[in-house]
């Protein structure tokens, strides 16, 4: 009876240590994703030539916000450059922002994968409502070669190994604007835009 109780509070030593194990992994593998996405390291920088965004406008990730982050994902021999709800210090936010290359992100000139209707988009929506307009939709129509930089060496995290990615691509934007009222207007700019992004494989 002794060595049962005995064996019995083994067992269950061994389970809470286990269950501590695992709630130690996942809270630095969820703490290590959140830090690296909200880096303030990472930014888009758009400039337009002229019309309704006309300057140079500096996007970063909102702070407290997870969905706010710029990333490259490599697949099937492409990489995607995708960024979502980055905000600019007087509130101008992209909703979402792609541009897939062929090949790996590593240094040098890199062509545009071509779609149906371009080579990427850039979307903005009035979050605040302060905006004339509700909905901005637009492709890159140009698809000239991206600029890789620079690449950090890649730093090993907990199940991923990561690193930063910058580059720069000049291009012509489509936009087609949803106004308030429902009525709709186009613009065509060239835009050069500038852009530091986390790129992350697993091990």
């Amino acid at each position: 009876m002794k060595s049962l109780l005995v064996y019995t509070a083994f067992c269950l030593f061994l389970l809470v240590k286990n269950a501590d194990f695992y709630k130690l992994s996942f809270n630095s593998i969820s703490i290590e994703n959140d830090f690296f996405s909200q880096s303030k390291n990472v930014y888009v920088e758009i400039t337009f030539n002229k019309g309704s965004f006309m300057g140079t406008h500096l996007f970063k990730p909102e702070k407290g916000n997870y969905l706010s982050q710029i990333n490259v994902e490599f697949f099937d021999g492409y990489s995607n450059i995708n960024a979502s709800k980055l905000v600019t210090e007087n509130g101008l936010q992209i909703h979402h922002f792609n541009r897939t290359l062929l090949g790996n992100t590593d240094k040098g000139s890199h062509d545009a994968k071509m779609f149906t209707k371009g080579c990427g988009h850039l979307n903005f929506i009035d979050v605040k409502n302060n905006m004339p307009y509700k909905r901005v939709d637009s492709d890159f129509v140009g698809c000239n070669k991206t600029l890789i930089k620079e690449t950090t060496p890649w730093k090993d995290g907990v199940v991923k190994k990561r690193r930063l990615v910058s580059g720069s691509f000049q291009d012509t934007v489509q936009f087609e604007f949803t106004m308030d009222d429902g009525s709709k207007k186009q613009e065509t700019v060239d835009v050069v835009i500038k852009f530091k992004a986390n790129q992350s494989i697993r091990k």
